[in-house]
């Protein structure tokens, strides 16, 4: 990204290459160390297999295809690791196709193959395999301090639960499980609970509600996961993470506690956490939650409304969306997606990242008769800047056809 801000050329290389050469991965490396390796990897004379080209050109090609396919989803990995509160025990090279999950990964190591008694035994250290443990929670009904209280431990309990109960079809997925006890939390409604408390989904207002209403969620969640440590027990990695330096979502105590509208509380369960630490490695991460809100009669996940009113299409039947709780009083809070700047989306979204341990589904809407493709450049540009660390899809409003003999029938 930097060189492409600063309109350079970036260096292709093949992975193996670098490794039968050097011993080490490139990709294994991130922020600084990643930087240092790469450029000595430009200059070694030794590495054949390269080709330099424009990172700003690529960076266009990248643009080109996201407005034709919707695709590729973003990762930024260094925001991500940098971030992540369990680099002692690993990285985090990629997210699950909803870009939310944002958790460590490693692959399974062969150790030896034997045969005895015509059985041939295969023996394999097991990796990190993330499985999804997700629940939601409905903002637009679960927006109260009492309501928060009563309802986020209950779904961080019941969480744990599945950990202990579920069936893990592979043993890999079970082994990282109950090593690291990750779940998702997340939520949905936000565009409703906005619209219906007047509030604009792109004011400065909002966000500032919205601030202090998503801090209160991430307190009430790593409260309850402290509770159930001192109930059951910390997580097994639980030592030498960033949890157990007091290291809050990427800051230690002292800067963390400069930064909070809930200063007290947050001090208080810094101290419980130095004396039971916390029940889970992973605790936030907003999926998309686009068919639940269907089923729910909420809005997806933390997105404006697409539309007030719209037809959906599909292989059943058509289905009419109406924005839940509409009326006249709240019409016009109702801001359209289809109709709203992406940077105040990127600017809302920001704002909840502060506070989620992973990451955020976030799909974008354009519109390519308004956006151009320097727009576009520039919310790719703010949103890494702003700390955002994924990109789901980007929906491409295409113009309207009015007749297409081969889509006819």
């Amino acid at each position: 990204m930097q060189r492409v801000i600063n309109n350079e050329n970036r260096t292709l290389f093949d992975p193996k290459e670098i490794h039968d050469i050097t011993g080490k991965k490139l990709q294994d490396l991130f922020q600084d160390e990643f930087t240092a390796f790469y450029q000595e990897l430009e200059q070694n004379p030794k590495i054949i297999l390269k080709q330099t080209i424009s990172a700003k050109e690529l960076f266009k090609r990248l643009l080109k295809t996201v407005v034709e396919t919707g695709m590729p989803y973003i990762f930024f990995r260094d925001t991500v690791n940098r971030i992540n509160p369990n680099r002692h025990a690993g990285n985090i090279y990629s997210t699950q196709l909803c870009t939310e999950i944002a958790q460590n990964t490693s692959p399974s190591t062969f150790v030896e193959e034997t045969d005895e008694n015509w059985l041939i035994n295969i023996k394999y250290k097991p990796g990190d395999s993330v499985v999804c443990n997700l629940a939601s929670i409905n903002i637009a009904k679960v927006y109260t301090i009492e309501d928060i209280n009563a309802v986020i431990p209950i779904a961080m309990h019941i969480l744990d639960n599945v950990i202990t109960l579920n069936f893990f079809p592979m043993k890999e997925a079970e082994i990282t499980a109950l090593k690291y006890r990750s779940v998702g939390l997340g939520f949905l409604g936000l565009a409703e609970y906005l619209a219906t408390n007047k509030m604009m989904y792109d004011s400065v207002f909002a966000r500032d509600h919205v601030d202090k209403l998503f801090e209160q969620y991430a307190f009430t969640t790593l409260q309850a996961s402290c509770d159930l440590a001192q109930e059951r027990g910390h997580y097994e990695l639980f030592p030498g993470s960033d949890w157990s330096q007091w290291i809050l979502f990427g800051k230690d105590e002292s800067r963390f506690l400069k930064h909070t509208h809930l200063q007290t509380q947050w001090s208080t369960l810094i101290n419980n956490i130095k004396t039971h630490g916390v029940r889970f490695s992973y605790h936030l991460s907003p999926a998309p939650n686009t068919s639940t809100s269907l089923v729910v009669g909420t809005t997806a996940g933390l997105l404006p409304i697409y539309k007030k009113y719209f037809v959906e299409t599909n292989s059943i039947a058509p289905s009419v969306n109406v924005a839940p709780k509409l009326n006249q009083e709240n019409m016009r809070f109702y801001k359209e997606y289809v109709n709203m700047n992406m940077s105040d989306v990127i600017d809302m979204i920001a704002v909840v990242q502060k506070r989620i341990d992973q990451a955020i589904s976030f799909e974008w809407m354009i519109n390519p008769a308004i956006v151009t493709p320097s727009d576009l450049y520039a919310y790719y540009l703010k949103a890494w800047q702003q700390g955002i660390k994924t990109v789901y899809y980007v929906r491409s409003m295409s113009l309207e056809v009015k007749e297409c003999s081969s889509c006819s029938g």
